[in-house]
Parts: C-alpha cells; structure tokens; sequence
C-alpha cells in the first residue's frame, strides 16, 4: 500500500507560489530559497515544474476537433437525396436501388 505523504507542503505548489511571488528568480535560486526552508528540491525540478505549468497554461482537459461546417451545395444534395428516399419508398429501398446500380455501372 501506498504510503501517505508527509503533511509538510506539496514541493510543486511551493515552487509554482515562490515562482509567482518572484517571476524573474531562475531555477538555481528558486531550489536554494526552498532548501533553506527544509524542502529540498533540485534545480532541474524547479525547471520540470515550471515548465509542465507553462505546458498546461491553466486548461482543463483537451479540446476535441472544431465542427465542420456543411456547405450550402451538398445540403440541397441533402434535401434531394431525402425527397428520393421518400419518393422510393424508404430508406432499405432507396439502398437496394443504389446497390443494383452499383452493379449495373461497375
């Protein structure tokens, strides 16, 4: 079983508020702040850290693909196919007349 972590504070989280209460401190003196108040951290994690921060820039899950819009032409395509359909007779109809057509043209 997994063992609980200490209740001291998170590393990542001290390094992301130090970060923000000083923006222009680089990674070596951001480790040498927060190994003077007991957490010790590399200066490659801080850089870690901070880079997955700028990564992730505050989104919440990943965004799926945009909508494609349908153009104006292959609607009233739309519309013709589903008069046809209608005028068929239905749906497996309309299928079956477009499979023997299939087979007369090719």
């Amino acid at each position: 079983m997994a063992r609980k972590a200490s209740s001291g504070t998170n590393k990542s989280a001290a390094i992301r508020d130090y970060k923000a209460a000083n923006p222009t401190a680089p990674p070596k003196e951001i480790a040498e702040a927060l190994s003077k108040s007991g957490a010790t951290v590399s200066p490659q994690f801080v850089s870690t850290v901070l880079s997955n921060a700028k990564k992730n820039g505050g989104k919440i899950g990943k965004r799926g693909r945009k909508p494609m819009a349908v153009p104006m032409d292959n609607i009233q395509q739309l519309i013709q196919v589903k008069k046809f359909v209608d005028q068929i007779g239905g749906l497996e109809k309309a299928k079956a007349a477009v499979d023997v057509l299939a087979q007369i043209l090719g």
